[in-house]
């Protein structure tokens, strides 16, 4: 995957890292049966936390998959057990919305707990 968190933050800006790494990537199955009227944004959420993000449709993209960049949005949904990090294959719920996405600023603050 292109999306890379490191890269952004060396060649980007706040704007590249929310267009490049607020996402989710479905399989065009999934996408229509999550989401028949094309809402652009989708509404993760795991037993760690939950985000907004942009879905795309991708057929590269395992059915009953969900890939997303590893980046600060992606960690939202990922948590801690005794001592291991937990960070893939979590199961989560979706919901596809017109909220507006999570942006770096509002997801930092979440984290800090203002």
């Amino acid at each position: 995957m292109e999306n890379d968190q490191m890269k952004e933050f060396s060649l980007g800006d706040k704007d590249s890292l929310e267009a490049n790494l607020a996402l989710a990537f479905l399989n065009p199955k999934d996408y229509k049966s999550i989401n028949p009227n094309k809402k652009p944004h989708l509404k993760i959420s795991s037993k760690y936390g939950e985000v907004l993000v942009k879905v795309i449709e991708d057929e590269d993209t395992p059915e009953k998959t969900i890939v997303m960049p590893i980046s600060i949005w992606s960690n939202q949904l990922t948590g801690v057990e005794g001592a291991e990090l937990i960070y893939k294959n979590i199961l989560v719920d979706l919901e596809a919305t017109e909220q507006k996405l999570d942006d770096f600023k509002s997801i930092l603050k979440k984290i800090r707990g203002a």
